[in-house]
């Protein structure tokens, strides 16, 4: 007689959903709640530009608006869609039109004009082609030129800016590692570090020419010694692999010159789990390096369960 299966069922994904639409929807009006302040107090935030071209000031409010999409993601456990993230471009254009009517709206009634009289597609219009630059090279604080129709290129830097920044949280809890049986993000399980026997203190005195061979010698000596533990990991169970990773050393070697970090992250419902690697080393310039070397995909399909004797 042999055991029950315990492996997850494979079952369709749960959606997105109301409740992760309305908590993006929630960080979205605060956003533009935090650019109506701004306004009233004589700063346009959309407007900021890093050397003239970045629209910094979009892109941070992108991120605020978009943080409530990745939150309501991660805690409820639903695996956004690649579909649900590049939809949300839909509403950061509507976000970001409703953001210049704001910014319309409160110039209306800080000069207390009639709207019929300048309305919101004059405004606009008149923001493109009237926008300039104040260089902070000459040290004054007057405008340049008009940019004219090149104004409407920047508007745009600023909706992609917007669009991006609203964007970037969820995609990065779309590259969480996640159990699609248990639909459940995986958890940080076990660590263990493999740490290089030079030590940094010597590699830094030798000079530059010298520094960067030694460098390299001791970063490839180390990963080859990652190869069997990551041949052991690829072919055996979870259970195997935490031996793996218990037999290793709990925090990196205080001094080393190089470390590589084996994380496994586990289902909190079934053994499905993930294993990255990601190796942490100096570099000739005496700064720290970080470079992921590998992950294990372990979640797609799960570990069999072997029958029990009759």
């Amino acid at each position: 007689m042999s055991t029950p299966d315990s492996t997850p069922t494979s079952r369709p994904l749960r959606q997105p959903g109301l409740f992760v639409y309305l908590a993006g929807l929630g960080t979205s009006a605060f956003a533009l709640w935090i650019v109506h302040l701004l306004n009233e107090n004589g700063t346009n935030v959309m407007g900021w530009y890093v050397n003239g071209i970045l629209p910094v000031g979009a892109l941070l409010v992108g991120l605020l608006s978009g943080v409530g999409y990745a939150v309501a993601s991660r805690v409820l456990n639903v695996k956004l869609s690649r579909a649900f993230v590049f939809g949300m471009i839909t509403t950061a254009i509507v976000d970001y039109a409703a953001a210049q009517y704001l910014t319309w709206q409160h110039l209306m009634e800080k000069f207390h004009a009639d709207p019929a009289q300048y309305t919101f597609i004059d405004w606009f219009r008149d923001s493109c082609e009237q926008m300039a630059f104040t260089s902070s090279r000459s040290g004054s604080d007057e405008p340049g030129s008009a940019l004219g129709v090149w104004g409407y290129f920047f508007k745009f830097l600023e909706l992609a800016g917007y669009a991006l920044g609203a964007m970037l949280p969820s995609l990065g809890v779309f590259g969480m590692p996640y159990c699609k049986g248990c639909q459940y993000y995986l958890k940080s399980h076990r660590k263990g570090y493999l740490s290089s026997e030079e030590q940094w203190a010597d590699t830094k005195k030798l000079s530059s020419k010298e520094r960067g061979p030694a460098l390299e010698a001791c970063i490839q000596k180390l990963v080859d010694r990652t190869q069997p533990v990551v041949a052991e990991m690829a072919e055996t169970s979870l259970a195997a692999c935490e031996r793996a990773i218990e037999a290793l050393d709990p925090a990196a070697a205080k001094g080393c010159t190089a470390n590589v970090l084996f994380h496994l992250k586990k289902c909190p419902s079934c053994e499905a789990h993930f294993i990255e690697l990601t190796l942490t080393n100096y570099k000739v310039d005496k700064q720290v390096g970080f470079t992921s070397l590998l992950k294990l995909d372990k979640t797609a399909a799960p570990e069999p369960v072997q029958p029990a004797a009759a």
